[in-house]
């Protein structure tokens, strides 16, 4: 390969990798920090627990089961510019855990979080039902450093505020803790047989009112991504008797915790996210345009000599090599 071929390479890859840097930090950093169209996930938190079983309407004690799985919409997603999700909730019992009809658990819900891709806030649209008010649920917003988040509480309908209290460790990681407690809040009613509230009456059932409080929702979240990675939720619902305040019953209370299993693979997913998301935002684009200018300088200058040296004032070398002999004319 000729001299000025090589110089000619060096400055086009001077150039590509000079045009990279801005073309990664302006153009694929932004097209990569968002939300998900398509996630297709299952977590699942267990916890030893009080509640009323669902088969048998009598107190319980045992270990509880949530299984949440997060569904993706990519066509409407797409077409309306958000992060349109479907989220599948099953609470089980023991003695429903194994039941494949999935109205016999505990509690079922299907609840659908439309948001925007990047601000993480809630859309009115498509059918959403959940996430009003808050700015984070089962994402929080990227770069989640706040001291303060509306964190959305899927049984009390509504957002909470969620403090940072610090941080916390996890597998080698470091994650932003944020705590949230919500006070009594009435949810609906529920009809239950009259025993549950110690009632008399010939009723085959009455209606009582469903309270649900959480003294403490611990998050864990990854800063870079937004992702949570851990929770632990002590959750309680009790059954008030309208108008009775002293007639009641505990139908759940139970301290539910991501199993290992799960917050492994999160944790997993959030960090390898995270160290893409600081490679393109951080020093990397920047080191490749200063590469590319240098290589493009280089190549520059070698090309400038090459063309000085053969210039039209450029002596021609022997092709022998070395000076050619004088000739003398004879006499």
């Amino acid at each position: 390969m000729s001299h000025r071929v090589r110089a000619a390479v060096l400055l086009a890859t001077g150039a590509l990798l000079a045009a990279a840097g801005p073309v990664l930090h302006f153009a694929v950093l932004p097209a990569v920090r968002v939300a998900p169209w398509d996630p297709d996930s299952t977590t699942v938190s267990t916890g030893q627990g009080h509640y009323l079983d669902p088969t048998t309407g009598a107190p319980g004690i045992g270990l509880v089961t949530a299984t949440q799985h997060i569904q993706g919409d990519p066509v409407l997603g797409k077409r309306e510019h958000l992060a349109v999700w479907t989220i599948t909730t099953r609470v089980d019992t023991p003695t429903t855990q194994n039941l494949t009809d999935a109205r016999q658990a505990l509690s079922y819900t299907v609840d659908r979080w439309t948001f925007d891709r990047v601000t993480n806030l809630y859309v009115a649209c498509c059918g959403a039902d959940t996430g009003r008010g808050a700015d984070a649920y089962l994402k929080f917003p990227f770069n989640a450093d706040a001291s303060e988040y509306q964190l959305w509480d899927p049984e009390a309908g509504q957002a909470f505020p969620a403090q940072l209290v610090g941080t916390r460790e996890l597998d080698g990681h470091t994650f932003n803790a944020y705590v949230q407690t919500v006070p009594p809040t009435r949810i609906g009613t529920v009809s239950v047989p009259p025993g549950v509230l110690g009632v008399a009456s010939k009723a085959p059932t009455v209606q009582a009112e469903e309270w649900y409080q959480n003294p403490q929702t611990l998050t864990l979240v990854d800063q870079e991504t937004g992702t949570p990675v851990s929770q632990t939720s002590h959750e309680i619902i009790t059954l008030r008797m309208p108008g009775q305040p002293t007639r009641t019953a505990t139908a759940l209370d139970v301290t539910l915790r991501t199993n290992q299993d799960t917050e492994q693979q999160l944790v997993n997913q959030a960090s390898g996210q995270a160290t893409g998301l600081r490679l393109l935002g951080g020093d990397v684009p920047w080191l490749l345009t200063g590469v590319g200018v240098l290589l493009a300088l280089f190549a520059g200058i070698g090309l400038r000599r090459r063309a000085t040296s053969t210039g039209p004032d450029a002596q021609e070398p022997s092709p022998t090599g070395g000076e050619q002999p004088a000739v003398t004319e004879g006499a």
